[in-house]
């Protein structure tokens, strides 16, 4: 799978670079990561720290090209995980 890197950048420059980075299948996967913090932060964490709005992520692919950026502003909430069903218990 690539590796995508997830720096962390505001508008003044760098602010923590990504130098482990993470396998993504894709692009598309790579964005969406970068969509919900990265594992650096979320979007709860920005509603919370209004200074964090100043910040984005520049994804870049292994060689370290750029391929896109996500503005913490437009991170997305986690979706609510689903409760886990019970196995019916056999009588």
């Amino acid at each position: 799978m690539p590796r995508y890197f997830f720096d962390v950048q505001s508008g003044s420059g760098l602010i923590c670079a990504d130098f482990q980075g993470l396998e993504c299948r894709d692009d598309t996967a790579a964005l969406a990561v970068a969509k919900h913090g990265a594992g650096f932060t979320s979007h709860e964490d920005c509603a919370r720290n209004p200074q964090l709005a100043r910040y984005r992520f520049s994804v870049t692919d292994a060689a370290h090209r750029l391929l896109f950026t996500v503005p913490f502003t437009e991170l997305e909430p986690e979706p609510p995980k689903s409760p886990r069903r019970r196995r019916p218990s056999a009588h």
